[in-house]
């Protein structure tokens, strides 16, 4: 395969992979709205979030569907993100796209950096919530949740700049 054409099909596929992680973002929205009065805010009677407060902590494999299909998700989105930087180490990149500027490939490596520690971050701390059973923690999971959600919006932004405003076909390279 011609490696200045794009990427390598095992790449791609990891890469469209990563709509696991929107899948976990709409379970866990789901969670937290969820009817049954125990979202990330405080449920009926005033206890506390989620499972916490009431005496058991978190039962991931418990009754709660919601709460179990997250947490698969999240140790899927991990294990992903292990596969995914893996792979990469072993084969690198193609070269940059002759279309982007180099403003453009400073932002999308730093975007790419943060969107792989975030990988990790937002299910392990997701995990230390699990663990933890102490709602004081959940700012650091929420927050990373909204780091890696504008993250997301930049890569995708540059893409559809590239696709939209310069037609340059960019996107070809990753299907």
């Amino acid at each position: 395969m011609d490696r200045n054409a794009g990427y390598r099909p095992l790449t791609k596929a990891l890469h469209w992979a990563a709509a696991a992680l929107g899948a976990q973002f709409v379970v866990g929205w789901a969670l937290d709205a969820s009817e049954s009065g125990r979202g990330r805010g405080r449920g009926r009677g005033g206890e506390s979030g989620r499972g916490r407060g009431r005496g058991g902590g978190y039962e991931a494999f418990g009754d709660d569907t919601l709460l179990t299909t997250h947490v698969l998700l999240g140790a899927a989105v991990i294990l992903l993100g292990v596969a995914r930087l893996l792979w990469r180490r072993h084969t690198g990149l193609p070269p940059w796209a002759p279309t982007l500027t180099r403003a453009e490939r400073r932002l999308a490596h730093s975007t790419e950096v943060l969107l792989y520690a975030l990988t990790f971050v937002v299910p392990v701390t997701g995990l230390v919530l699990l663990a933890s059973d102490d709602d004081d923690l959940l700012w650091v999971h929420v927050t990373a949740q909204v780091l890696l959600l504008a993250a997301i919006a930049v890569h995708v932004g540059l893409i559809l700049k590239h696709q939209l405003l310069d037609r340059d076909g960019l996107l070809r390279r990753m299907l």
